[in-house]
């Protein structure tokens, strides 16, 4: 009798060979990697930035590696960092970033150490890295854990401004890594909530953190702003001490109601101010031209010319004007009776008033052009009597100025007939 795998069973015979090869192999590969086995720290290894680390690895047991092919990866990328064959640094396939800032030690590679050194430590080589090694006939790894940390500078505190009936305070804190927490404070260690915080990212790949909060005037004693490295156990810590005043200002309402009374109290004063001013001087030109029509004097006959009138010009004291010209500047209203006549038109000028004492129908002489007259006006102005002796007016249309009164000008007009 036959076994019952014979010849009668043939895929039953070539099934179990190739399972007995596959064991066979297994079992070398276990010896192989038996005799390379590999191990790493076991824990992270922490480092700052800008500082020089050293990845732990190592044969187990100790023996010489320099014949062996050692290469370190990234675990995110799995791009070589550092590759060692035959004796020899192999650069060739190495990532750009670690050009020139790994070493392998040659004296630490005859007794069984793998060690990887970086030099000049960038938030970017936080991560896992794999230290493998292999032979013709075995091949093994170990995971290595890196930290790289950074602490960044002391918080810096500022006021933002009035806002939700309190003051705004910032904080600011730059250069960490990886993103810190930032807490507020008060007196008594208790955490105040922020109402925002924002962070960013430079090109090194350090981070900046910003937050805000509302104190209000409840809050008693300074008020503390910390900014913590939860992977280094390392925190910055800056304190505002906010007095009172600042409170009595944080109602916006408020500033803006003292601010309208000041302006509304400063308007009403003005305006009392314009208006008196405006009183007084219509009051003084009303008692000069009273006056004037009194000291007004014109004699009847010089040198052969008789003076028909006097005219006054107030400048700049009326809207409504009409000027005065040589042919109708006065003819147009003149009268016999004597006394003073008043007329505003709306004819040209520049804020001009006439106020004539005509003594009779006057002609004017349309050729010809007589010789100065001197004339005596006296101009009283309250208690005050000006006097302008021997005025000189020329035959032509023009006036001369005797007194300025504020803003109105006082000038005299003589026509000869």
């Amino acid at each position: 009798m036959g076994l019952p795998w014979g010849c009668s069973h043939p895929s039953l015979t070539g099934h179990a060979r190739g399972l007995l090869t596959s064991l066979v192999t297994l079992h070398l590969l276990f010896l192989g990697s038996a005799q390379l086995r590999v191990e790493g720290p076991g824990q992270p290894v922490t480092a700052t930035v800008g500082q020089d680390v050293v990845l732990p690895c190592h044969l187990s047991p100790r023996k010489d590696a320099r014949s062996l092919e050692v290469r370190w990866i990234r675990d995110s990328i799995s791009e070589t960092v550092h590759h060692y064959r035959n004796g020899e640094d192999l650069y060739g396939e190495q990532m750009g970033a670690y050009a020139g800032r790994t070493e392998l030690s040659r004296d630490g590679l005859s007794a069984g150490s793998l060690d990887l050194r970086i030099t000049g430590l960038r938030p970017s080589d936080d991560g896992q890295y794999f230290c493998t090694v292999k032979n013709a006939d075995a091949y093994n790894e170990a995971t290595v854990t890196l930290e790289v940390s950074a602490t960044g500078a002391d918080p810096h505190l500022s006021l933002g401004g009035y806002e939700a009936g309190g003051v705004r305070v910032l904080c600011r804190s730059a250069s960490w890594y990886p993103l810190p927490q930032l807490l507020w404070r008060d007196a008594h260690g208790q955490h105040l909530p922020s109402v925002s915080q924002t962070h960013s990212q430079d090109q090194e790949g350090l981070f900046e953190i910003k937050g805000a909060i509302i104190v209000t005037g409840s809050m008693e004693g300074p008020l503390s702003c910390v900014v913590r490295n939860n992977h280094l156990q390392q925190e910055r810590e800056s304190s505002l001490h906010i007095s009172a005043p600042f409170f009595h200002n944080a109602q916006p309402w408020k500033v803006a109601l003292a601010l309208v009374l000041v302006l509304l109290a400063v308007s009403i004063g003005l305006g009392v101010y314009l208006f008196r001013k405006q009183a007084a001087q219509s009051r003084e030109l009303g008692e000069s031209l009273q006056s004037l029509g009194k000291w007004c004097l014109c004699g009847r006959a010089w040198s052969g010319w008789s003076l028909g009138a006097c005219v006054l010009v107030a400048r700049g004291c009326w809207r409504s004007s009409w000027s005065l010209g040589w042919e109708w500047g006065v003819l147009p209203w003149a009268r016999d009776t004597a006394g003073m006549a008043e007329r505003n038109g709306d004819q040209g000028g520049d804020g001009e008033r006439a106020v004539g004492l005509p003594h009779s129908t006057l002609t004017l002489p349309r050729q010809g052009h007589p010789p100065p007259i001197p004339i005596h006006f006296h101009l009283h102005f309250g208690s005050t009597v000006q006097r302008a002796a021997q005025v000189s007016v020329l035959t032509a249309p023009r006036a001369q100025v005797l007194l300025k009164a504020g803003s109105c000008s006082l000038l005299v007009w003589s026509l000869p007939v």
